[in-house]
């Protein structure tokens, strides 16, 4: 079994490794949330993005099943970033709300509450495709299937739980396509005895601190991509037990 302190050490290389890379995986993501986090990262400087970090990758042993959450966490920088990236300006906005305040400032009129909607917001809005809950499910469900031979099953509310193999090891990911903004919310759930990684919530974004695995920026012109995406991050996820027993054994 691997210890807390291992899984720190390993977590804190993977953020070292995407940030090496200006967090080109992390960028593709499709979350107005994760993609402002990454915005306001960049704003500051070296050495508070390394006590970021360091607190992102202390985290890490609680998302894999390896401590006991805290009855309240504690860290201030952690808290201090994500209160200045709710209240970040310009932020990116969710396509569903974006383009719904396109049609509440054409239907109510100039009495409305978004009638000075900006010009470049309702452009924006203009130019969305917008998909459906239905397509992105078939395409999900297509890609997860040739990938990871995953089955479907839909298990109420706008939820349905794939349950499938990468690399000979099993695992299930539930994905919620039910919410009002978010196109798509997802978790992976994984059990592995020899590294005692157990988990029912996981996502790369919650791992690496950058986000909650709420996707609001699906479209029908990205959705392909944002599949294969989505594909890709759950066999990086379901491979953490492994490559814990690589770096441990470095």
């Amino acid at each position: 079994m691997v210890t807390p302190e291992l899984v720190t050490r390993y977590v804190k290389e993977l953020i070292l490794a995407e940030a090496s890379t200006g967090f080109s995986r992390l960028r593709r993501v499709p979350s107005s949330y994760t993609r402002t986090c990454l915005d306001r990262l960049a704003a500051i400087g070296q050495p508070r993005r390394e006590i970021l970090f360091d607190g992102i990758a202390r985290r890490a042993p609680v998302h894999l099943g390896l401590a006991p959450p805290p009855a309240k966490w504690e860290d201030p920088e952690l808290a201090q970033f994500h209160d200045e990236v709710l209240q970040a300006p310009g932020s990116p906005m969710p396509s569903r709300l974006l383009r719904g305040m396109a049609a509440a400032m054409r239907h109510d009129g100039p009495e409305g509450y978004f009638a000075n909607m900006p010009a470049e917001l309702v452009q924006k809005a203009d130019s969305i495709l917008p998909t459906s809950a239905s397509r992105i499910r078939k395409d999900v469900k297509k890609q997860l299937a040739e990938r990871f031979s995953a089955t479907a099953d839909n298990i109420g509310g706008g939820n349905w739980l794939y349950r499938g193999e990468s690399n000979g090891r099993s695992f299930a990911v539930l994905i919620d396509y039910g919410g009002r903004m978010d196109q798509l919310r997802y978790y992976v759930q994984l059990s592995d005895a020899a590294s005692g990684v157990r988990t029912k919530t996981l996502n790369y974004e919650t791992l690496l601190g950058m986000g909650f695995g709420r996707w609001d920026l699906v479209t029908a012109d990205s959705q392909a991509e944002n599949v294969e995406l989505l594909a890709e991050l759950l066999a990086e996820l379901v491979g953490i037990p492994d490559r814990l027993a690589a770096f441990g054994s470095a």
